[in-house]
């Protein structure tokens, strides 16, 4: 008897498979790879060269093609949208006789498929990554909740009244077998990786930032806390900075328009390195090249996927204590997280604590690598998944 399938979707902005080290994508494809009792199905838009139907790894993959005039006349100009994303992607779900729906991180899709599943329901499971809001009027069509931490779980219940019985948590996780520690790198090697960011100095500290170049992810202030630590500091200090800014030339993107300053400062700024949007498998490589890893969220960031990437190249991390962060970084040994981010020398005193400890340094790192180790793999996070999906189709 053949699997039942499980119907990954994606909104249609998100490559896939991913491009960037983006949590969603990268989250539905580790899933999809490791599946065993369901067949995986994922439903996505059409980017330049891709093929609209195509088979990787195990995975069905079903594009959604909507041409650029197409989208200027009837989604930007006007809002006719004779044949929206949601409807093409209810027709392949039919065609593909998907058995449950798994809606990855995006209200709207539910939204648009609520007047389908109204008139012919199947399981939905609304997977919740951050504090979008959820359309009420179709909440009930939604079996089951999938929350990132406890965090959004309680922002679930609480705003949106969703019963707490009726949502899960399953944190994301992270390729461990894929992602050595940085002290299982040979030195000669790691310090060549280090040579190609611009790091010549052998006893460098080097600071890492990855995450998107936006106002909340706290950048510019991580920027003001180390050209303070480079006055402070006898060693050779080095911020590199892995990051993408939003494609938009409108004077009115907000994100756009503090990504290009960002930019443009760090380029100014001695002793930082803006890297670019790296590649979801150049990022390991990128993070064992560092010595302690930021995470300055102003925001309460739900649970961001660079915190296990870090985690995983065995790095200390110093991070706000803000949203699901705390919940990871919880018991580290040694780092405080900053109560305040805004609050420029709390990251300097802290980061000048890991700068001036070696131990402190690798107490801190080797303990998280081991948590990851335990808790974090991804083999975990889809067998929670499957669990999930048996007791939605009667445990098959």
């Amino acid at each position: 008897m053949s699997q039942p399938t499980v119907a990954h979707l994606l909104p249609f902005h998100n490559p896939f498979p991913p491009i960037y080290p983006a949590g969603t994508e990268l989250r539905v494809e580790q899933v999809a790879l490791r599946q065993q009792r369901y067949s995986p199905l994922v439903i996505c838009g059409a980017f330049p060269g891709q093929e609209l139907t195509e088979e990787v790894k195990g995975m069905r993959i079903r594009r959604i093609l909507i041409g650029r005039v197409y989208r200027r006349l009837f989604q930007k100009i006007t809002d006719l949208d004779p044949w929206p994303y949601t409807d093409r992607m209810w027709q392949i779900l039919r065609s593909e006789r998907a058995r449950i729906l798994h809606i990855h991180n995006e209200p709207k899709l539910l939204s648009g498929l609520g007047k389908h599943l109204i008139k012919a329901p199947l399981p939905v499971v609304m997977h919740v990554a951050n504090e979008k809001p959820i359309p009420r009027q179709f909440i009930p069509l939604v079996s089951r909740w999938v929350a990132c931490s406890q965090y959004i779980k309680k922002w679930l219940t609480g705003v949106d009244g969703i019963q707490p019985e009726r949502v899960d948590v399953i944190y994301t996780g992270v390729d461990i077998e894929n992602r050595p520690p940085w002290w299982e790198i040979s030195p000669s090697r790691r310090m060549e990786m280090r040579h190609k960011f611009g790091v010549l100095e052998e006893d460098a500290i080097v600071i890492l930032f990855a995450g998107r170049l936006i106002r909340e992810k706290g950048v510019s202030e991580i920027l003001d806390a180390f050209r303070i630590l480079r006055g402070r500091c006898r060693r050779p200090l080095y911020l590199l900075v892995a990051g993408n800014v939003r494609a938009s030339k409108d004077p009115k993107n907000e994100k756009a328009v503090y990504g290009r300053a960002i930019v443009e400062r760090m380029a100014g700024e001695e002793g930082v390195t803006w890297v670019g949007s790296l590649d979801p498998h150049a990022i390991h490589e990128f993070l064992i090249t560092g010595d302690i890893f930021v995470i300055p969220s102003l925001w309460s960031d739900p649970f961001p996927t660079s915190m296990l990437e870090a985690a995983a190249a065995g790095l200390p991390i110093l991070a706000s204590a803000r949203g699901g962060i705390t919940e990871f970084l919880e018991g580290c040994p040694g780092v405080s997280m900053i109560a305040e981010p805004g609050n420029i020398e709390s990251w300097v005193e802290q980061l000048q604590l890991l700068i001036s400890d070696q131990n402190l340094r690798s107490g801190a790192g080797k303990w998280l690598r081991e948590k990851v180790d335990r808790d974090f793999d991804w083999t975990r996070v889809a067998r929670e998944f499957e669990d999930l999906y048996n007791r939605l189709v009667g445990g098959l």
